[in-house]
């Protein structure tokens, strides 16, 4: 069984709509297959979606992008701080 998500209602600001649609469904735990059916995507653009999620949240919300991690083992790329 999946971990319960949670996050700081802030944490929403920084998200584009669909992420948050995707965000909700990840906190409802559903597989990534049922995502990206219920949304009509393809699976890879879940998965990119939830890696945004995780970029953009890592610093303001790490609990749950590292929640997010675990639950969905994404692999990120780290964006550059220049």
């Amino acid at each position: 069984m999946r971990r319960q998500l949670f996050y700081d209602p802030n944490t929403l600001k920084q998200l584009t709509p669909r992420e948050i649609t995707v965000l909700t469904a990840a906190k409802k735990n559903q597989p990534l297959d049922d995502i990206a059916e219920s949304l009509d995507i393809p699976q890879p653009i879940v998965i990119r979606h939830l890696s945004n999620i995780i970029n953009k949240i890592s610093e303001s919300d790490n609990k749950l992008a590292r929640q997010l991690l675990f639950s969905y083992n994404v692999n990120i790329r780290q964006r550059s701080h220049v």
